[in-house]
C-alpha cells in the first residue's frame, strides 16, 4: 500500500500489511529478563537479608534463590557458628591443576607447562609446584585404586 508523506519529506512510503516490524522481535523472555524487576527481591530487603543475599537473589532469579536458601537452611552442616563459604579461589586453584595434569598426561615437560599456564591462564606457577600438583595427583589415584 502507498501513501502520500507529509510535506516535502516524504513523497511516498510503503507500508506493511503485515503489521509493525518492532512487535516480531520483541518476546517475553526478553521482557522478563535480567531488566526484569522481581518485587519479592524487594521483600527480602525488607525483611534484612544483607546486600549480598539480595544480589545473589537478583542475579540467578529469585525461584533460584529459594531454592538455595532452602537447602543451605536445611544443610546439617551447619552448627550455630554459620555455614562456611569457601572461597572461589579455591574452585579455579582446582580447574588449574586439573589443566596442569591433563597437559603432563599429554606428554608436556614440567617448563612447557609452566609457560602454557602463564600464557592461558596469567599464572605464574613454578616448576617444582607443578610437580608437586602431578605428584599429588598420582598418589591420590593410586590411593584410590586400593581395596
Amino acid at each position: 500500500m502507498k501513501t502520500k508523506g507529509v510535506g516535502a519529506r516524504h513523497k511516498e512510503s510503503k507500508i506493511s500489511s503485515g503489521g509493525v516490524g518492532y512487535l516480531d522481535i520483541c518476546n517475553d523472555s526478553e521482557v522478563l529478563g535480567k531488566n526484569f524487576f522481581d518485587p519479592r527481591v524487594g521483600e527480602i530487603r525488607k525483611i534484612g537479608l544483607s546486600a549480598c543475599w539480595v544480589e545473589i537473589a537478583e542475579e540467578i532469579e529469585f525461584e533460584a534463590f529459594l531454592k538455595v536458601w532452602q537447602k543451605l537452611d536445611a544443610a546439617s552442616s551447619i552448627d550455630e557458628r554459620g555455614l562456611y563459604v569457601p572461597k572461589f579461589s579455591s574452585w579455579l586453584r582446582y580447574q588449574r591443576n586439573r589443566v596442569i595434569i591433563s597437559l603432563r598426561d599429554a606428554g608436556m615437560s614440567y617448563p612447557d607447562i609452566k609457560r602454557r599456564i602463564k600464557a592461558e591462564l596469567s599464572e605464574d606457577v613454578s616448576v617444582p609446584h607443578i610437580r608437586r600438583i602431578v605428584f599429588a595427583d598420582k598418589k591420590r589415584e593410586r590411593d584410590e585404586k586400593k581395596p
